[in-house]
C-alpha cells in the first residue's frame, strides 16, 4: 500500500472518528441544529498549489450547496482554479457535521472526495485525478424572510490528490461562500 493510499486512510479515519464524536455545542431556543434545511452559494477563494518541490498562487471559483438534516451535511461543489502557473477545475461529494449550531452561526467539517483534473503552465500534461478535501466551515446567516436569508462563510482545507495519473499536487486554501439558505420548522 502506498504511503499516500496510508495518509489518505488515516486522514479519513481521524475525520470520521471526529465527526462521530459526541461533540459540546451551544443552542440557542431558535437554533437550527434540529432542523431541515438547505443553503446554495458562490465560493471564491486563493489557494498556494504545492507540486514538486514548488508552490505557486492559485485562485478558485465555483458553486455548491448543500442540505442540513439533524446537523449532517451532505452536499456538492464544484471549482475552476486558474493561477499563472497551473489551471483546472474539480468538484466534490462533500459529507459533514455541525458542531456549532445557532440561529445565526453554523460551524462544521467537511470531508470531500471528487476528482478533476489540472495543468502545468511548464508541461502540457494534464493530472487526472482523485481528490479529498477535508476542510471546515464557519457560516454566518443573516435571516431576511422568516427563517430564510443570507449565507457569508468562511472555509479553510487541504485538498490533495489520492490517485494522479501523471503527476500529484495539493492546495491549502481558504474560501469566501456567499449565497442563500432557508430553513423548515
Amino acid at each position: 500500500m502506498s504511503v499516500r493510499l496510508k495518509n489518505s486512510l488515516l486522514i479519513g479515519l481521524i475525520f470520521a472518528l471526529f465527526i462521530s464524536s459526541n461533540p459540546i455545542y451551544a443552542q440557542e431556543r431558535d437554533s437550527t441544529a434540529g432542523r431541515k434545511g438547505g443553503m446554495g452559494y458562490f465560493i471564491g477563494g486563493v489557494g498556494w498549489m504545492l507540486e514538486s518541490g514548488s508552490s505557486s498562487i492559485v485562485y478558485s471559483t465555483g458553486g455548491g450547496g448543500h442540505s442540513i438534516t439533524n446537523k449532517w451535511i451532505l452536499g456538492g461543489e464544484g471549482h475552476s482554479s486558474f493561477g499563472p502557473e497551473n489551471a483546472g477545475g474539480y468538484g466534490f461529494l462533500n459529507v459533514g457535521y455541525a458542531l456549532l449550531a445557532t440561529s445565526s452561526i453554523i460551524v462544521y467539517p467537511l470531508l470531500g472526495l471528487g476528482g478533476g483534473a489540472m495543468t502545468r503552465e511548464a508541461s502540457p500534461t494534464v493530472s487526472k485525478c482523485a481528490l479529498l478535501n477535508p476542510s471546515l466551515g464557519v457560516d454566518y446567516l443573516i435571516p431576511i424572510k422568516g427563517r430564510s436569508g443570507i449565507l457569508l462563510g468562511l472555509r479553510g482545507g487541504y485538498t490533495f490528490t489520492v490517485y494522479s495519473n501523471t503527476f500529484n499536487w495539493s492546495m491549502p486554501h481558504i474560501r469566501l461562500v456567499v449565497g442563500g439558505f432557508g430553513f423548515g420548522e
